[in-house]
């Protein structure tokens, strides 16, 4: 009996989204049904036909990419307003909310601010509400721009500075930041993928208008049925515009000049290949991801690198990770000849991982510990094989950076390979670097191996596409620049930086050597400050840290 207003409930919901999706088809079918039976089709299976096929495939192609940039739009902006979401999780929440787009105006969309509120401190959480205004304003300002264009593109030219003005003002108000150059970048990026966004819907129009005539269609005449239908539609708060903005679209069109049986099934193709293509798309996510979607709500789980560490190694290839290691392992071995380290001295891989680097180094006679957070990966590590295919060398500790379990000056030496900016901040990792020279002996060194994000392409790569194609990084990184290390108490950075690294890890085994010579040359020039890679070191004061 305690359970029945609960079903209840869940029942009249279920009832009401029944009811609602059929209003909407019912809607959707009278309003396509006078339309088609407006241009009397003599030839009902007309609508399949090759233009309308191509027609198709061309606007769920844009679509796709029109998603995906509203995806990042949205992904950008909560990295800029709350505490970091990992990549993937992102893009399941988006997608998996897709539907949303056909509550009134967009309302439903909201639902991942829900969706993703345990993952907040509750300061954060109504920022996400902030994210979906934002999106709400720039999509209504950029799409009377392009209408404004359309109608007097002389004044729609004139109106961009002050499109840009409102987005700077708006961001100003709304980011803690109120430096004018972090407001800038901010909202310039935004107000560019918002636009990029919405030309790709008008190029899916346009293109559908011209596969579907003989005569051809200017663009701009698209280009202004798609604004007003869309704003027109959007400002009345019905669903998708149902029957609305496919209307004024085919309005729009016929009264310039379009002829009626290309305007009506150019709109009808436009629409089903857009609009409903995103919703069945969001719809179809939800299906196949909603227990990933149950995960992300519930916040839970053991821990990235634990999660992962079954097939941690398979997520770069074989020919790479040999290639990196004994790029790494060299240099590290360069770096404590130069600070007078001998072979044989106690060293420690602070993030050892699956103890491929300490093994090696524990080959060339170091005595080595390894540590890390994981449990899962030092349980790999303990019962693996190192990268050449021989038994793992070296002692291994579970621990947390932040608190190393071993006494003052224990060590000769240390290093961390791509490990600091997993740390969750740059506190934590401060932290993290005072407990490493806290276990070096006087004038022990600390070799630090990071990715170079001063390239802001490589940056951008790494904080959104790469956490989609490998799961190593999560796309919530702090990344560390050579030219701004923190200072650490009791140490010093050598001023020298190496370095190292141009190619990518998709680069087949065959190509590789071809692409060693390029990657030799780019180093010793003077765009090797945009490596992939650099190492930089941090050494003990005779004095100690005090």
């Amino acid at each position: 009996m305690g359970n029945a207003p609960l079903s209840e409930r869940r029942r009249g919901r279920a009832f009401g989204a029944t009811a609602f999706l059929a209003f909407l088809g019912v809607a959707g079918a009278i309003s396509t049904a006078l339309w088609v039976g407006s241009i009397q089709l003599r030839h009902p299976l007309s609508l399949l036909s090759g233009a309308v096929i191509a027609s198709l495939l061309l606007c769920a192609a844009l679509t796709l990419l029109n998603l995906m940039a509203r995806w990042f739009r949205w992904h950008f902006l909560i990295r800029r307003f709350t505490r970091k979401i990992a990549t993937r999780d992102s893009l399941v929440v988006y997608m998996t909310t897709l539907p949303a787009i056909i509550t009134p105006f967009f309302l439903g969309e909201l639902v991942r601010a829900l969706i993703l509120r345990r993952k907040m401190r509750p300061p954060h959480r109504a920022k996400l509400i902030w994210v979906w205004l934002i999106e709400r304003i720039l999509d209504a300002a950029v799409l009377l721009w392009l209408l404004l264009l359309t109608v007097h593109g002389t004044l729609g030219l004139a109106s961009l500075p002050v499109l840009g003005g409102v987005t700077f003002l708006l961001f100003r108000m709304l980011l803690e930041d109120h430096r004018a150059s972090t407001v800038l970048a901010i909202g310039s990026i935004c107000l560019f993928v918002t636009a990029a966004a919405w030309m790709l819907p008008v190029v899916a129009l346009v293109g559908t208008l011209n596969l579907c005539s003989r005569d051809g269609v200017a663009f701009a005449v698209g280009m202004k049925a798609f604004s007003a239908g869309t704003l027109f539609g959007a400002a009345t708060g019905l669903p998708l515009g149902v029957s609305v903005t496919g209307s004024t679209m085919i309005g729009e069109l016929l009264s310039n000049g379009v002829a009626t049986a290309v305007a009506i099934p150019s709109v009808l193709v436009y629409r089903t290949g857009t609009a409903w293509f995103a919703v069945i798309l969001g719809a179809t996510a939800f299906l196949f991801l909603r227990q990933r979607l149950k995960v992300i709500m519930r916040d839970g789980g053991t821990g990235h690198f634990d999660d992962i560490a079954d097939h941690y190694a398979d997520e770069i290839p074989k020919h790479i990770r040999q290639r990196l290691l004994a790029r790494k392992v060299c240099l590290i071995q360069e770096q404590l000849r130069r600070e007078g380290i001998p072979d044989g001295a106690r060293g420690l891989d602070l993030g050892c991982g699956q103890g491929w680097y300490m093994s090696e180094l524990a080959l060339g006679g170091y005595r080595m510990t390894g540590v890390d957070y994981s449990r899962r990966q030092l349980a790999t590590a303990t019962g693996g094989d190192s990268l050449g295919g021989g038994e793992l060398r070296g002692h291994f500790v579970q621990a947390d950076a932040e608190s190393l379990p071993f006494a003052e000056g224990a060590f000769d030496f240390a290093y961390s390979i791509n490990a600091f900016h997993h740390l969750a901040s740059p506190t934590a990792q401060l932290s993290a670097l005072r407990e490493v020279i806290r276990v070096l002996r006087p004038r022990g060194a600390f070799v630090l191996h990071e990715i170079n994000t001063q390239n802001p392409i490589f940056r951008l790569y790494m904080g959104y596409l790469f956490p989609l194609l490998r799961v190593i990084d999560e796309g919530t990184e702090q990344w560390m620049l050579p030219q701004s290390m923190p200072d650490v108490p009791g140490a010093l950075w050598r001023t020298d930086v190496q370095y190292f690294t141009f190619t990518s890890d998709f680069v087949p085994s065959a190509l590789q050597s071809s692409f060693d010579r390029l990657e030799r040359s780019l180093e010793r020039s003077r765009l090797r400050r945009y490596s992939a890679h650099y190492q930089v070191a941090l050494v003990k004061s005779e004095k100690g840290s005090g």
